[in-house]
């Protein structure tokens, strides 16, 4: 389990320019995959601790299997999930959208050898792939089954298995969002292997979604959030937390 314990950050990302606490600190839990807390956790800790410390919480981001995550915040064992794909909340009518996105992620067709394939979901429908994806990934298992066979479309346990799996011959392509893809294509373990992006499938706003009791709360953070963009502090993030991954630097999340 990856764990991301949120203090409120410190003058380096101008907090002496933010307003102030609106009530005592309270912790409020959100949890995603871990593959997605690996690539991506860093950047979305930036962004939610300082939302949330607008609003007066404290953030606790964990990470889980993707399966896992989905079903600690269906039922309510945590406040919510920090990243999830606009539609998320149409097959789980607990979660409350967060309106404003925190950023937009890109799901590409991943091969280690060289296949004929067109950008978008429907360049998948005529062909024979194997394809495979990450098990709780909800925007590719929401999409694929509509143009992949289900006798050629698998789900992987996580990121790394779906590439494993690739190199050894039981899929075709492998579909995920790019930085959990990008983060391991870095790792010794992959970096000479020879996968290669395809195929671009499609670029979409990711929102959190927070467990139906703070269907209040959810409003004012989208308001908060909005704010942040218009401050120019969500490219800020960006930035910042691009530069802390680039090689040399210290890992953002540990295992």
């Amino acid at each position: 389990m990856a764990l991301l314990a949120l203090l409120p950050l410190t003058s380096r990302v101008g907090r002496a320019q933010t307003p102030p606490l609106l009530a005592p600190s309270r912790a409020i839990v959100l949890v995603s995959s871990d593959d997605m807390a690996r690539s991506q956790g860093r950047r979305l800790s930036l962004i939610y601790t300082e939302a949330f410390r607008r609003l007066g919480y404290t953030l606790v981001y964990r990470g889980y299997p993707a399966k896992r995550s989905s079903a600690m915040s269906d039922a309510g064992e945590v406040d919510g999930e920090i990243h999830r794909y606009a539609g998320y909340g149409d097959s789980h009518p607990n979660m409350v959208r967060v309106e404003t996105p925190h950023f937009t992620s890109t799901f590409s067709a991943y091969a280690n050898r060289p296949l004929a394939l067109g950008d978008g979901w429907i360049s998948l429908a005529p062909t024979q792939y194997r394809v495979e994806y990450r098990a709780g990934a909800a925007f590719s298992a929401a999409k694929l089954p509509a143009v992949v066979e289900q006798s050629r479309l698998a789900a992987a346990y996580s990121a790394p298995l779906g590439l494993r799996k690739l190199l050894h011959g039981r899929s075709d392509v492998y579909v995920d969002a790019e930085p959990v893809v990008e983060q391991l294509l870095a790792q010794p373990e992959f970096a000479h292997a020879g996968i290669r992006r395809i195929a671009v499938m499609e670029t979409v706003g990711m929102h959190a979604f927070l467990y139906k009791t703070h269907r209040a709360l959810a409003v004012r953070l989208a308001a908060t959030l909005a704010d942040m963009k218009r401050e120019g502090l969500l490219e800020k993030y960006r930035i910042m937390a691009e530069s802390e991954a680039a090689p040399g630097a210290a890992p953002a999340v540990s295992r």
